[in-house]
């Protein structure tokens, strides 16, 4: 089965390939524009069980998900789990400076804490955070890492800001995986 998904942001084409896939579909291909899609794409199929290879496909690129059985999300325990969300590049409003020193300081409270968080995601102008101006936060996102966190930075965000070739830290991701990552948690602490 081929999908064609060019034009279409993301996570529309994972959503989309998501959908045959869990329905047990074979030969699944999907058409996408760039790189940014394949990642994702890509994520998709080893959290499934299906990996995917990508090859140009003229001006596009056609992703091929690998045949077998698609995994079905296992039963987490998520009591204890939690994740932090970024949709700005400072805490609270009053102070753009202390704002930003804020964040600064809560990422690296975060990368020295025992519990760590299961995700730490960044949306809007809170991927601004993971581009390096304040080496600190990279270096702590990178601990937090090191700890298990996953960090997942919207690459749609990173486009509209022009950053996309500045990220230093964390995993280019789609609203399906910020979103299923929120879903996936007993809490969100949004900062």
């Amino acid at each position: 089965m081929r999908i064609d998904a060019g034009g279409k942001q993301c996570p529309i084409p994972v959503i989309m390939a998501k959908k045959e896939l869990e329905a047990g579909e074979q030969d699944v291909e999907i058409i996408v524009d760039g790189q940014t899609q394949i990642d994702n794409l890509t994520r998709l199929g080893d959290s499934l069980g299906r990996p995917a290879t990508s090859e140009p496909c003229g001006d596009k690129f056609l992703v091929k998900f690998a045949n077998g059985e698609t995994k079905k999300n296992a039963h987490v325990d998520v009591a204890d789990t939690y994740a932090v969300f970024f949709n700005t590049n400072a805490i609270g409003t009053n102070d753009s400076e202390l704002g930003g020193n804020l964040a600064k300081m809560a990422i690296f409270t975060l990368s020295e804490s025992d519990k760590v968080p299961s995700y730490v995601l960044f949306m809007n102008e809170g991927v601004k955070l993971v581009t390096g101006v304040e080496p600190q936060i990279v270096e702590n996102l990178n601990t937090l890492i090191e700890k298990g966190t996953q960090v997942l930075v919207c690459g749609t965000c990173l486009n509209f800001y022009g950053l996309k070739d500045e990220l230093k830290v964390g995993t280019v991701s789609n609203m399906y995986d910020i979103l299923g990552a929120m879903q996936e948690v007993s809490k969100v602490i949004k900062l």
